[in-house]
């Protein structure tokens, strides 16, 4: 696939104009990270960065804006510089084994210590040390939200012209830059910082003092869209994770449409795009989505993988945009290619011109890359022929 025209051809999609040829843009960062820890990246591969691969794929780049970041030299998308008060002290620690544990694991302490108290959280490296996730979250009862709603009145957030000025120069005449924001505020607390079962808990016995911890997070998410005014950005993105189960639609209709109606106008006012990534299942929630305000959703995932038909994501998004639709088990081994051609080529029926075609929702580890180049050559083929 030539990218040369790639930058026109996704601003086409956001502007949803007709006739651009279909993007291919997946991620495949995960893949690669976890590879290189491992010493298993394929020898075609073996020496190139991240970038390189993409360039010999013949597909779009994406997380490669920023420089640095776990086992990896690019960090992913653009995120803001969050600037914490002068009375917020940030303590992170990382160690090997927690007390309770009888087999130890390496684990990163973050500990804020203000003049209300200290909160801290717990997060587990995997096993390859390419990502985090959660064993002890910041909030645990209500003196740590008084804490945390200190730290949110006191923090700001400044744009990272460094790693802006890095990835412009590298990409920024291939790819529009998109800035990775904080998830919604529900989904912020459920999937952050309090987790699923804690956070439903809190809302049932203290709704007051939730309702005014999920005011200073929307607060705190206007002080992010507004960090972005007058600079580069296209496409502002909450990382929500979206799933049913855990934001089934009253609490979607109750505590997610309202925000993002609240916040939309404050984005589109910029000049800017929005989308929400939704990963897991949903198909009780699209019906709803077009109620948001929302320009797109990013990692829908289809059957097999996931709830719902190519059809059915259609009629909800009924407009919207789509980033990726692929499911990411259709790159594993056991999986048909001719499973994998047919996909795509349902996609590229339903869907254009408002598709970046991608991996929902990324490539695995154990994936096998030539599939990308698969369905790359699948997408150029659709693309000579309109």
């Amino acid at each position: 696939m030539d990218v040369a025209g790639t930058y026109d051809d996704m601003m086409a999609v956001y502007e949803g104009r007709e006739g651009a040829a279909v993007v291919f843009q997946p991620r495949i960062k995960h893949w690669h990270d976890v590879n290189l820890s491992a010493g298993t990246l394929p020898e075609r591969y073996q020496g190139m960065y991240l970038d390189e691969i993409y360039r010999d794929l013949g597909v779009t780049p994406r997380e490669v804006w920023g420089l640095g970041g776990p086992a990896s030299e690019f960090a992913g998308y653009l995120a803001l510089q969050a600037r914490e008060g002068d009375d917020v002290e940030v303590w992170v620690k990382r160690t090997h084994g927690l007390f309770y544990e009888t087999e130890p694991h390496d684990f990163l302490i973050t500990e804020y210590r203000t003049p209300k108290g200290t909160i801290q959280q717990v997060q587990r490296l995997t096993e390859h040390g390419t990502s985090l996730y959660n064993a002890e979250y910041y909030l645990k009862d209500l003196r740590d939200i008084e804490v945390y709603k200190h730290i949110l009145q006191e923090r700001s957030y400044q744009w990272d012209r460094l790693r802006f000025e890095w990835g412009r120069k590298r990409f920024g005449g291939v790819i529009p830059l998109r800035v990775q924001l904080q998830r919604s505020p529900l989904l912020w607390l459920m999937v952050g910082t309090m987790g699923f079962q804690r956070t439903v808990t809190m809302l049932w016995r203290h709704p007051e003092e939730m309702a005014e911890l999920l005011r200073l997070l929307e607060a705190d998410h206007y002080k992010q869209i507004e960090a972005c005014g007058g600079k580069a950005a296209v496409e502002l993105s909450f990382g929500d994770n979206m799933h049913q189960d855990m934001c089934p639609p009253p609490y979607f209709k109750r505590y997610v449409i309202p925000f993002y109606r609240r916040a939309m106008p404050k984005i589109h006012g910029q000049g800017m795009y929005a989308t929400s990534h939704w990963d897991g299942f949903v198909k009780q929630l699209l019906p709803l989505v077009g109620e948001t305000g929302l320009d797109g959703l990013e990692c829908v995932t289809p059957l097999p993988q996931g709830d719902v038909t190519p059809e059915e994501m259609r009629a909800g998004m009924d407009g919207m945009f789509l980033r990726d639709g692929i499911p990411a088990v259709m790159f594993c081994p056991w999986m048909s290619l001719e499973d994998l051609e047919g996909h795509v080529r349902r996609m590229l029926d339903l869907f254009p011109p408002r598709l970046i075609l991608g991996v929902s929702d990324l490539l695995p580890a154990n994936a096998d890359i030539e599939r990308i180049r698969l369905v790359s050559e699948i997408v150029r083929e659709f693309n000579e022929s309109r």
